[in-house]
């Protein structure tokens, strides 16, 4: 499965909501409150073997926001 199609999964699974909007925000359109945001960074982490840092997190807001940085972080991993 492509990183867009997981991360969004793992989105709808945890909002218990479908994303109808990849510019949904996670807190406003799909009702995460931080603990739930921290739990799907880390079982995003976890999944790709990835790290977010702190930065990172505040400037993705967004679903399409975090899959690129997640892709983005992916390709990373793979060229080292």
């Amino acid at each position: 499965m492509a990183i867009n199609e997981e991360i969004t999964r793992m989105i709808e699974e945890a909002a218990k909501l479908p994303v109808s909007d990849r510019k949904n925000n996670l807190y406003k359109d799909l009702g995460f409150d931080s603990l739930s945001f921290i739990r799907l960074l880390l079982k995003i982490e976890d999944l790709y073997s990835i790290t977010f840092d702190i930065t990172e997190m505040e400037s993705c807001l967004e679903v399409s926001q975090l899959i690129a940085l997640a892709e983005k972080k992916v390709k990373e991993k793979i060229k080292r």
